[in-house]
């Protein structure tokens, strides 16, 4: 009945507990066995009795076996064998009610792992400050009141670094908010997702434009959510077509990047900005600005947000140091009244209990001396000197195959291919070369796609032109 390897990992009186319990489970061994003594069973088997009595202890622990004084070792009297049958598995073994993905949560997420990238408009990770990170994080991981750093914090994110951000802010986007107004997020799409789960019902109508972010796109229709599409022209979103909407459907929430719109990097201009403000208050839907890569213009200063307006609490405003730092780091900030956040807390509360707060701490030292914007000061330029270059070779070296406009601000450019042009294809055929690119179709639109430059540099970029030239 019991067969023991003393070369297998298992340890000894695991192997020996393992097999009696299974002998039970049979119905081998049934309720009020007697079992031999430790002594004997340990002669049998040729092990030291301490192992013998590891292993009875571990079962007695577990309720398998009880001791009777002055008798022995037995088998448990309250294991029937009706209860032993539930334990066992059938031949065909037992599963779960199989599952149904719903469709909307199906999709395709790159995994870009190709030496050269013309990607969605990511930072270049060489441009980050990382040194000054890793000092930060070391110094909230070993110095001050170790205490209130590990243990549970507040749900609305690190004290410290909402205090710093309230500062930041302001001097960067003219927004004049309390620590109590911000939320820390793990990025954009949890302060997407917050926002719907506290403010959109099932059946509910939400506004986007026509092209816009898949994965803002995908959350409303988890929800439950009608999307309704927005017309979108060379000055982006139509504020005149919203307004048509309005009119006749029940617009709830409207999701708008503003100041790149996406994927077109189109800027809304200022009468735009103030007809929309205008029709958020008179129809009374929220408005989901997200702000995923302000720092980045280049042809003068930022407008500022629509949060930094007065708005009246109609503007949920989200941003990230995605394209600050690195996508790796997860830290994000959500900005509405006191009210709205402290909902939203709890509704996080519920799913996340709380961010890195040691990550938390260290954006917030890293803002605090003024790092994080002295590199996006730096990185500026040298992002806007590498548009210049990308864009000059796809002129050049691309120009009989695609057209685009070269953006003011953001890190990638939009670009429309041939119609002749199967994209799809020479996407694809990129990969075997080493490059990665987006063939365009999650936007909807025939050979449209981003092509990112922030991400590489001069000689990268030139490498990566050329390529698409030859399988052109």
């Amino acid at each position: 009945m019991l067969q023991i390897d003393k070369n297998a990992s298992k340890a000894v009186f695991l192997q020996i507990a393992d097999q009696l319990k299974e002998n039970i489970s049979n119905g081998i061994l049934p309720a009020n066995t007697k079992l031999p003594g430790s002594r004997r069973l340990a002669v049998v088997l040729d092990v030291h009795r301490k192992t013998v009595l590891a292993a009875f202890e571990e079962l007695i622990n577990q309720g398998w076996l009880e001791t009777k004084l002055g008798s022995g070792t037995y088998v448990a009297e309250k294991i029937e064998g009706t209860e032993i049958e539930k334990l066992k598995v059938n031949s065909n073994g037992q599963r779960a009610k199989s599952v149904k993905i719903p469709k909307v949560l199906i999709r395709d997420i790159p995994l870009v792992t190709q030496h050269y990238h013309l990607d969605d408009g990511l930072p270049d990770p060489r441009l980050a400050p990382t040194k000054e990170l890793n000092r930060a994080y070391k110094t909230a991981l070993f110095k001050g009141n170790l205490y209130n750093k590990f243990t549970y914090g507040d749900i609305r994110g690190n004290a410290y670094l909402r205090e710093q951000l309230v500062d930041y802010l302001f001097k960067t986007r003219g927004m004049k908010v309390s620590p109590e107004q911000i939320l820390i997020t793990r990025g954009v799409t949890q302060a997407l997702y917050l926002s719907i789960q506290a403010f959109i019902k099932k059946g509910d109508k939400v506004a986007m434009p026509e092209l816009n972010w898949a994965s803002a796109q995908k959350n409303f229709e988890y929800h439950g959510a009608e999307v309704v599409k927005i017309k979108v022209d060379k000055d982006g979103l139509d504020i005149n077509h919203l307004e048509e909407l309005c009119k006749v459907e029940n617009i709830k929430m409207l999701y708008v990047t503003p100041h790149h719109q996406y994927p077109s990097t189109v800027i809304m201009p200022a009468y735009r900005r103030v007809k929309l403000m205008q029709l958020a208050k008179q129809y009374g839907f929220y408005v989901f600005e997200d702000d995923y890569d302000y720092d980045f213009h280049y042809t003068s200063h930022p407008i500022m947000p629509l949060a930094a307006t007065h708005h009246g609490d109609f503007v949920l405003y989200a941003g990230s140091f995605t394209k600050a730092i690195s996508p790796v780091f997860r830290v994000g900030y959500l900005v509405a009244h006191k009210e709205q956040i402290d909902y939203m807390a709890g509704i996080r509360r519920l799913i996340d209990r709380q961010g890195d707060n040691l990550l938390e701490i260290a954006i917030a030292e890293l803002l605090e001396l003024g790092i994080i914007q002295r590199y996006l000061k730096k990185n500026r330029k040298i992002y806007e000197s590498r548009r210049d270059v990308f864009c000059g070779l796809l002129e050049k070296e691309l120009g009989e195959y695609l057209s685009f406009k070269k953006p003011e601000g953001g890190m990638s450019v939009w670009t429309v291919f041939k119609p002749e042009i199967d994209l799809e294809e020479i996407a694809r055929k990129a990969l075997i070369r080493d490059l990665y690119f987006s063939d365009g179709l999650h936007h909807s639109v025939k050979n449209y796609t981003r092509l990112g430059f922030a991400s590489s540099n001069e000689d990268e970029l030139k490498a990566a032109v050329k390529i698409v030239k030859e399988l052109l």
